[in-house]
């Protein structure tokens, strides 16, 4: 679920550190040689990054941006492995077909 990915990233679970603090403190170090974390880690940073894009194209808050995002994640009945897929997919097809130079769009995941 998109809201305990997000509890994970951004407070941490069980008493370990949060994975953005980690980031911070360490960099890409923490996650070096650990081939599962760095795909898990690739693969939930997708859900961040379309959290923050909808907070930056909505001008709301992340945690409203979370909510939000964790409804699309619902909507399509998909786990949350599927779900970062599916807006990895999306994200490159939108890459695909912007210009060089200009940030690519996003599209929202449909059902």
């Amino acid at each position: 679920m998109v809201e305990g990915l997000w509890h994970e990233w951004t407070v941490g679970l069980r008493g370990m550190p949060a994975i953005a603090a980690l980031d911070r403190k360490w960099g890409s170090r923490w996650r070096a040689g650990r081939r599962s974390e760095l795909q898990w880690y690739s693969l939930r940073l997708e859900v961040i990054k379309e959290i923050q894009r909808v907070a930056q194209a909505q001008r709301i808050g992340e945690q409203a941006a979370m909510y939000i995002v964790n409804m699309q994640q619902q909507r399509t009945g998909c786990s949350l492995d599927q779900f970062c897929k599916r807006l990895r997919a999306n994200r490159k097809e939108g890459e695909a077909g912007q210009p060089r130079g200009r940030p690519a769009g996003r599209a929202t995941v449909q059902a």
